[in-house]
């Protein structure tokens, strides 16, 4: 039998020639497509659900948030585990499905349920990005001589975080460090009192003045002109001059009962970088089933490209690279 292969073979040089040259070339893309990396993910399929509650306990979380989010998930196709855990306004439950249920099936079928769910006025929860606990591929830092970590976190929010989620295979990027900037009105209990306010009634204004409307269209001469009412918040001093009231037929604004500054929002925790207290930092996590080096490519040739030509045009930071795992 082997006589007659060998035989066939050299009868057929050109032939088997070719088919090597194939089968040469197939392996060749398909090492290429392999997902293979230095720790393979063996985790199971899993969503996660992430509900913030902010200012209530965790009794209230998990009573009003995660119980109505188990029972509308409860009998999910293919579902084996469901964890959950609820601290002070935030509710996470996580999901694992079995081995052979696809990604997207499962993140929609539970897509589908959590719509269900009797929650309070103004929570929603949110799926956490398709990733696997070893999807962490790259760091990195902002560092700048002239910027603060304020200025920094809003480069890193607005500006860095939406180039890398733009590279194929990122999942996420979530920014760690830094204060989040927040327009803060700071009321004078006395002149609230003076003018017979309340601080409901002044949040309401601040809401209810912060929009712009639509006012329809109007035609004149053959052209058609469009009504709009221009009331969106640009700055300080428009906060300030939100009305909130009238005393007498004289109209009470905010700058009249408190001061309007530019602060932060309450602080969780702080990063620090070598000799830098309070840097401001990126961590990239890897789509699931993605391959490691392809997606490292992308995001290493993002950072060359915000470096050279993105942030010092608008920040003169520089991007600097703590490390790039696996």
């Amino acid at each position: 039998m082997i006589h007659r292969i060998v035989q066939a073979a050299l009868r057929q040089r050109f032939l088997v020639l070719m088919l090597t040259g194939f089968m040469m070339i197939a392996g060749i893309i398909s090492v290429r497509r392999m997902p293979v990396d230095a720790c393979p993910d063996l985790s199971p399929p899993q969503v996660e659900l992430i509900t913030q509650w902010p200012g209530h306990a965790a009794e209230e979380v998990e009573r009003l948030v995660t119980l109505p989010i188990e029972l509308e998930i409860n009998g999910v196709p293919h579902m084996e585990v469901m964890r959950s855990i609820s601290l002070y306004g935030l509710s996470d439950v996580r999901l694992t499905f079995a081995e052979s249920t696809n990604d997207y099936f499962a993140r929609q079928i539970v897509f589908e349920r959590i719509a269900q769910a009797e929650l309070p006025a103004g929570v929603t929860p949110t799926m956490a990005p398709l990733f696997s606990p070893s999807g962490l591929v790259y760091r990195y830092v902002l560092e700048s001589p002239d910027r603060s970590p304020q200025e920094l976190k809003i480069f890193e929010d607005w500006v860095i975080e939406r180039a890398y989620r733009s590279v194929p295979g990122v999942a996420d990027d979530s920014g760690f460090g830094g204060t989040t900037m927040q327009y803060q009105v700071l009321l004078d209990p006395a002149r609230i009192y003076g003018y017979h306010l309340t601080v409901p009634a002044v949040m309401n204004a601040l809401s209810a003045n912060n929009s712009n409307a639509g006012g329809g269209f109007y035609s004149q001469g053959g052209q058609f002109y469009y009504v709009r009412g221009i009331g969106l918040v640009r700055n300080i001093s428009d906060i300030g001059n939100i009305v909130v009231g009238s005393s007498n037929g004289v109209p009470i604004r905010v700058k009249d009962i408190g001061d309007v500054v530019t602060g932060h929002a309450p602080r969780l925790g702080e990063f620090g970088y070598q000799k830098n207290d309070d840097a401001v930092e990126g961590v990239i996590l890897m789509l699931r089933g993605e391959q490691t080096q392809n997606v490292l490519k992308g995001v290493e040739a993002t950072t060359e490209e915000l470096n050279r030509s993105v942030l010092p045009r608008i920040s003169r930071s520089t991007l600097f690279t703590i490390a790039a795992t696996w």
